[in-house]
């Protein structure tokens, strides 16, 4: 399926492993300092801040993939991340928290766009999409791994916090296997704007997706404790969502690969916005399972046909130059989704939170109404 399947297998479970301490830490510090009596908006600028490390990452990830190996990258990035796990529990004061996550968007985006970026380059276009829809399961199942225990560990001390640094030294030590050939070091990097302007209806693709989990991972927990679910009921009905609506990205891949990635594009992020309108009526009763279910894998599923319209058309350095702008993405998504809908959350309510999940998917729907023709990505 790859020109390299053991490397692809490699590079998966390396970032899988380090994913559980990224998905426990997005839900924990919300909870945590939901706890301490912390608005709505404090916890939106939380996210800000990790959201600021991400952009800057964007920004200089293609001067570094110039100048330094990127597994060398990747390796030092993992040792930073594992130290700013390590000082969560030990620290008192909330706002110290704002530092180490701006120290933990800067390692998390390096690592994973960079191993993104090695995923695209060593799989062949026929394949990709599936190769996608692999990874992103492995993502989502992990991602979901350590929240499940927040019920038992609770939210604050040391013990959740253990869910978190102890993944990123298993995946440093699985990382130092992973041998990839260096395709931009040294080179004369890709320029972000003309790529952005190549490729600016997949972007576009991908930056809805960016803004929707910003704020579903953000708010979400808080929207179901106002509906009556307690912490570590709310955790578990999110990472319920995140880890079984991994079953739908491989068959989604394939159909990208198969049929058509814009049509798979368009049918995902319709249903995702029907889907994300139902969380109102659903809220509360065991209907809300299955919908966040489809919820979050129809809207993953068109973020891994958008990354694999993205693999066709960037290659070499044009490709890390288009890593960089995903990762630009994920920041100012995170930079101004979270404070701004934490703003209007404070004064009109938590329930227009599914209008929110809903609204990201119009551009992009829009776009495609716009530009229905295949070669027009």
């Amino acid at each position: 399926m790859t020109r390299n399947n053991n490397l692809i297998f490699s590079i998966i479970a390396a970032l899988a492993i380090g994913n559980i301490a990224y998905g426990m830490m997005t839900q924990l510090i919300p909870l945590a300092m939901n706890a301490e009596g912390d608005n709505k908006f404090l916890i939106g600028q939380n996210v800000m801040a990790g959201q600021a490390g991400v952009l800057l990452s964007g920004a200089c990830l293609a001067w570094l993939r110039q100048h330094f190996k990127s597994h060398t990258l990747v390796m030092g990035c993992l040792a930073m991340a594992f130290i700013g796990f390590s000082l969560f529990p030990f620290t008192s004061a909330v706002y110290s928290w704002f530092l180490i996550r701006f120290l933990i968007g800067i390692t998390g985006a390096t690592i994973y766009t960079t191993g993104e970026s090695w995923l695209q380059a060593n799989t062949g276009d026929s394949a990709r999409g599936r190769v996608m829809g692999a990874y992103l399961t492995c993502q989502a199942f992990t991602f979901a791994l350590g929240p499940f225990f927040i019920p038992w560990t609770g939210v604050s001390g040391w013990q959740p916090w253990a869910f978190c640094f102890v993944p990123v030294v298993i995946a440093l030590l699985l990382m130092r296997r992973v041998k990839v050939e260096e395709v931009a070091t040294g080179q004369v990097a890709a320029r972000l704007l003309p790529t952005l302007h190549n490729g600016a209806f997949v972007f576009l693709a991908i930056g809805v997706v960016t803004f929707f989990d910003a704020f579903m991972l953000t708010f979400f927990d808080l929207f179901a404790k106002a509906h009556g679910y307690s912490d570590g009921a709310a955790s578990t009905l999110l990472s319920f969502g995140i880890a079984v609506c991994m079953v739908m990205f491989f068959p989604i891949g394939w159909l990208a690969d198969h049929w058509s990635r814009r049509g798979t594009l368009a049918l995902c992020y319709a249903v995702a916005l029907i889907s994300a309108l139902l969380l109102t009526a659903t809220i509360g009763t065991w209907m809300v399972w299955p919908v966040i279910v489809v919820l979050r894998g129809t809207a993953f599923g068109g973020y891994l046909t958008a990354y694999a319209l993205l693999g066709e058309k960037f290659k070499g350095t044009s490709m890390v130059a288009a890593a960089s702008i995903n990762s630009l993405l994920w920041g100012v998504s995170g930079i101004l989704g979270p404070p701004f809908a934490g703003f209007v959350f404070d004064r009109f309510g938590i329930g227009l939170l599914p209008w929110f999940l809903a609204a990201c998917f119009v551009p992009a729907l829009a776009a495609l109404a716009l530009r229905p023709r295949p070669n027009a990505a």
